[in-house]
């Protein structure tokens, strides 16, 4: 079996073209300015549920204004003028937000959950409708053309968080260009350790889909922490019963990928005044 058997679904990370890149590109090169995340970090605090895999859009609804105020700092941005590791962290809290935005605006009094999946939204990951440090930007913009080609970093894959059950959690606080590395490696081992995402089954492995559509990206020569295969990628950060099986199996272990669950990965549940469930 296959340990690339990489679908036609996913975008291939190529940079963009155009000023929006080159300002990316002069940043990582020469910048040394740092970007405020507070806001985000409390929505964030405030509604995300269930360690990142749910989120509570309807309390973030009617309580937006920090959200309102941090995006038009991510649209105000000076993106040549921040160093790498703050236009990485930019970049992804970006992504998560304007996804955040894109299912709030489904929510209305004839829809008060808005969507069931965020693939209900209409070109929701190809529009170019959300700005960041001045440059009008697509979700696919954001990952495909900026994050991934520019920075080469698979671990950004368990922190860009489309809003679906499958997806890797969504951080539980806003990433910064000072705690990029720790927050990118807790990031890869809540995930790849989860069962929910990497798990034995039989004699084989069975991996989140996510390993399949960007699979290239963890074995690929330049990005950071390449391996030979997604099996010696995930040994890694795995929990010790699958390190230990990965060990045992040889060059090429027999693996799978999950199904994708794309469903809305809205709470369900209420939080309590006391800070309680």
């Amino acid at each position: 079996m296959s340990v690339l058997r990489v679908t036609t679904c996913a975008p291939r990370a190529v940079a963009l073209r155009g000023e929006a890149s080159e300002a990316v590109r002069k940043g990582i090169l020469s910048g040394r300015g740092v970007f405020d995340h507070r806001l985000f970090n409390d929505v964030l605090r405030l509604h995300a549920r269930e360690m990142g895999s749910r989120f509570d859009y309807e309390g973030l609804k009617a309580h937006r204004e920090s959200f309102a105020a941090y995006l038009r700092t991510v649209a105000e941005a000076d993106l040549p003028g921040l160093s790498r590791d703050e236009l990485l962290a930019l970049l992804i809290n970006a992504y998560n937000a304007y996804t955040i935005q894109s299912v709030l605006e489904t929510l209305s009094p004839s829809a008060p959950h808005g969507v069931a999946s965020i693939r209900d939204i209409p070109n929701v990951f190809s529009r170019k409708t959300h700005k960041v440090g001045g440059f009008l930007l697509s979700l696919d913009d954001l990952e495909h053309g900026l994050i991934r080609p520019l920075f080469k970093d698979p671990r950004s894959h368990f922190v860009v968080n489309c809003a679906s059950r499958s997806c890797a959690p969504l951080p539980l606080e806003a990433l910064t260009g000072g705690n990029l590395e720790a927050q990118l490696e807790y990031a890869a081992h809540r995930t790849l350790s989860s069962p929910d995402y990497v798990r034995l089954e039989g004699e084989r492995l069975l991996i989140t889909k996510l390993l399949s559509w960007y699979g290239a990206d963890f074995v690929t020569q330049g990005f950071h922490g390449a391996e030979k295969s997604l099996p010696r990628y995930i040994r890694k950060y795995a929990a010790e019963d699958v390190a230990h099986w990965i060990d045992a199996a040889g060059t090429d272990p027999p693996i799978a990928f999950m199904d994708y669950d794309w469903s809305l990965n809205r709470a369900t549940k209420i939080r309590l005044q006391d800070g309680g469930f």
